[in-house]
């Protein structure tokens, strides 16, 4: 490496990744699927290299051609940042040698059908895709082209190199079949339609759709799974494709439901000049068992109503998120974060409704739960305001008697004065330990008092108070100012740095 810089000093130089190639070469497999389904990877061999195999019997003609299949497929992977050496014969062993020594770049080679000998002759013996050792023995004895190796008598090369050397020479002229296997992804549940004639009109693609959801529905109900995903591809005669899909919050074989899932995205489809094959795909299951329906409907039974309103609103939710768009849809969830301006998000909606049966549970448990944080209910405000508040406590009147339980008689906020009679507390919440009181790339000079908490860097205790008008309210106290490197820094908001200031008051919530 370092005398190949010293003569091109602008080298680039790339270490090789193997596992990326790998996962790039199945991304460009499943791509070249639109020429045909019968497509195999190659696998990387003893000098890393790997190719893609594409059996294109009767399906040429599709694309204008032979010539016109190569110069499509060549100039679709231009565009995409690959450069391309394209090779078509009537067998593997052929195809490999034209693409990998006839073949140049943007310029695929053809080898006519039965002119193997004649059209390869003058390709080096590699093209035989023979192993290191027998290619170097070749090599030292002087056969380096194909032309070479096809004047050689077979039962020497046979004592000499076995099987290997004239399994693959009659593998390139045809002599011994060479099947492809196709790396197709097994799904069991999958259902095919196709018509004699092409069909366009709405209807007619809506009752197909039907016969093929209640033929995977009875299979899944078989196997007690539901379906959490499902892809409908519609294939036109002009050799276009329409390719749909769905998604559920939770495990369904409802036929009906699932249709209407997909009838949303119908109205968008182009049939073109007709379609004649319909191809349903469920590429997503959960387990589903049978579910007992209620004999009477009784809209006044609190018992089965959570239940029936749960997976209802799960359906619900599938309608929106086919209608709006994946991810469109969000719902509230409590986080397993003590820090109150995190402990609640919006998820999408699909992937909370599996926490459902857990919120059941420890709601009959008179719990709220997230993960591994319990919350006892009428701890938290119902609402949490966007920034805590500073307050202006009132004055202690000597001459008044002080009730022990209030941390102070009263404050003002919002040009509004509370006067307290109750209070509950302190509930102390701390920063998060393992990044100290202030984050190591922020500065607490001039930061808000909300940039702190919100990174863990403060240190509060909670109350929850009433007024003498029954208004209650959630605030919180600094016990003592912020500590960095050993030294105390001011208090926010102006606050003092004695740590039973009054001035050191927020209000966060309130109560319903």
């Amino acid at each position: 490496m370092p005398d190949a810089r010293a003569v091109v000093p602008t080298l680039k130089v790339i270490d090789a990744d193997p596992g990326a190639d790998k996962i790039c070469l199945g991304r460009l497999l499943v791509w070249v699927r639109r020429y045909t389904p019968w497509v195999s990877l190659e696998p990387l061999d003893e000098r890393g290299g790997a190719s893609l195999w594409l059996d294109m019997t009767g399906c040429t003609h599709l694309f204008g051609g032979e010539q016109a299949t190569l110069d499509d497929l060549a100039i679709r992977l231009e565009r995409l940042g690959f450069a391309s050496r394209l090779g078509l014969a009537d067998t593997p062993g052929a195809a490999w040698a034209a693409a990998h020594c006839v073949a140049r770049d943007i310029v695929p080679a053809i080898v006519p059908e039965g002119k193997q000998r004649t059209h390869l002759a003058g390709v080096p013996v590699s093209a035989l895709r023979l192993s290191l050792r027998p290619l170097d023995t070749l090599t030292r004895l002087g056969v380096r082209t194909l032309a070479d190796l096809f004047a050689l008598p077979r039962a020497p090369l046979t004592r000499r190199f076995g099987q290997e050397v004239c399994l693959r020479l009659d593998q390139l002229t045809g002599r011994i079949d060479e099947p492809l296997s196709p790396d197709i992804e097994r799904l069991p549940y999958v259902a095919r339609m196709a018509f004699p004639e092409p069909i366009g009109r709405t209807e007619d693609v809506e009752a197909a759709l039907r016969g093929l959801l209640e033929s995977l529905c009875h299979r899944l109900e078989k196997d007690r799974k539901g379906a959490r995903r499902m892809t409908f591809e519609l294939f036109c005669v002009d050799n276009t494709s329409e390719r749909l899909q769905v998604g559920t919050g939770q495990p369904v074989r409802r036929p009906e439901h699932l249709f209407r899932l997909f009838r949303e995205k119908l109205d968008g489809v182009d049939a073109g000049f007709g379609i004649e094959f319909f191809l349903l795909t469920v590429t997503a299951t959960d387990p589903l068992d049978v579910e007992q329906e209620a004999v009477f409907q009784d809209t006044t039974d609190h018992v089965a109503a959570p239940v029936s309103a749960g997976r209802e609103l799960a359906l619900l939710i599938d309608r929106l998120e086919g209608r709006l768009g994946t991810g469109r849809v969000l719902r509230p969830r409590v986080r397993a974060v003590h820090i109150p301006e995190r402990a609640a998000g919006l998820v999408p909606a699909l992937n909370a409704n599996k926490d459902h049966t857990v919120a059941l549970q420890d709601r009959e448990a008179g719990l709220l739960h997230s993960d591994r944080i319990r919350i006892r209910p009428g701890t938290r405000p119902v609402y949490l305001l966007p920034k805590p508040e500073p307050i202006n406590p009132l004055p202690i009147q000597l001459d008044t008697p002080r009730i022990k339980t209030v941390p102070l008689p009263g404050f003002q906020w919002r040009r509004s004065t509370y006067r307290l009679t109750a209070a509950e507390g302190p509930e102390r919440i701390a920063g998060r330990w393992w990044q100290g009181l202030l984050p190591p790339d922020r500065s607490d000079e001039g930061a808000s008092y909300f940039a702190l908490c919100e990174d863990g860097g403060a240190v509060r205790d909670y109350w929850r108070v009433e007024s003498e008008a029954g208004e209650r309210l959630w605030v919180f106290h600094l016990p003592f100012p912020l500590v960095r490197g050993g030294a105390q820094q001011g208090a926010l908001h102006g606050a003092r740095s004695d740590p039973n200031s009054l001035d050191r008051w927020f209000v966060h919530g309130l109560f319903a």
